[in-house]
């Protein structure tokens, strides 16, 4: 077996790809989708220490724990992070076919399974640093307003929080592109899936116990250090071990590279039905 050429082969297309991600305009909807609410807060922030100064009314660690808590896993990843990847990965293919360059890459001496990894790996190592860094910003903003938030993160559970988060804000990347990929080879059209995965991701908790675990969120919600309240039509289970769930959100991951790359062997370019 070859692995050290595949290897090397993959990380050369990874970093090809990865230039192609700084430079192409078509992603800009993702940038904004990862740092708007980074230039919200940031707004609050003003808002607070320097136009509503008589107002001391700022809420308490915990309070701001719930806050962000909510806005992390009802905007942050059930909606920017599962269709920013909806739209990166489902165009790894896709959009070499509406450029017309694909053939580009099928003629060159490379197992289809290693062009497969190569731009998977693209893929994720561009979202997770783009949401990673969005987490970690959004996560130490929203706490500022309190005059003890730096005692939070520097002797409380502030880093512990925050590492947990980036970790799961990583997985979901490594998941959703994962999906997205086989989505992007399978359907002409990325928005049907994309909306469908969406919709299941997000209302994961009303199914029942043994749907819930066919889902990305089941595995992701049990590494959140918070767990916002899901209303009165919950399905409430007992939560996958973390170790357990990275290793089935990885393994998966690497399932779903490998059929995207057997799909890719039996793929033909054919640009003018394009």
């Amino acid at each position: 077996m070859k692995w050290s050429l595949w290897s090397s082969q993959a990380l050369i297309i990874m970093k090809m790809e990865l230039k192609r991600y700084i430079l192409a305009r078509r992603w800009i909807g993702v940038y904004l989708a990862a740092f708007a609410p980074v230039g919200l807060l940031l707004l609050n922030l003003v808002i607070i220490r320097y136009v509503a100064v008589g107002r001391r009314n700022v809420p308490s660690i915990s309070d701001f724990s719930e806050i962000y808590a909510f806005f992390y896993q009802t905007f942050a990843l059930r909606l920017s992070i599962v269709f920013s990847c909806a739209l990166v990965f489902s165009q790894l293919f896709r959009g070499e076919i509406l450029e017309k360059t694909l053939h580009l890459y099928l003629l060159t001496p490379v197992r289809r399974e290693v062009i497969a990894a190569g731009k998977y790996l693209a893929g994720v190592a561009a979202m997770s640093l783009l949401f990673a860094t969005s987490t970690i910003l959004t996560n130490v903003l929203i706490y500022m307003p309190s005059s003890s938030w730096m005692t939070f993160f520097l002797e409380g559970e502030g880093i512990s929080n925050l590492v947990r988060y980036v970790v799961v804000t990583v997985l979901a990347c490594i998941a959703y592109g994962g999906i997205f990929m086989v989505a992007g080879l399978c359907f002409r059209n990325p928005i049907v899936p994309a909306v469908a995965v969406g919709v299941w991701e997000a209302f994961y908790f009303i199914l029942p116990e043994s749907l819930q675990k066919v889902t990305v969120m089941h595995y992701l919600q049990s590494l959140l250090p918070l767990i916002i309240d899901r209303g009165p039509f919950s399905v409430v289970i007992d939560p996958t071990g973390a170790v357990m769930s990275v290793v089935i959100l990885l393994g998966a991951a690497v399932c779903l590279v490998w059929v995207s790359g057997r799909i890719l062997c039996g793929t033909q370019v054919t640009y003018s039905s394009d």
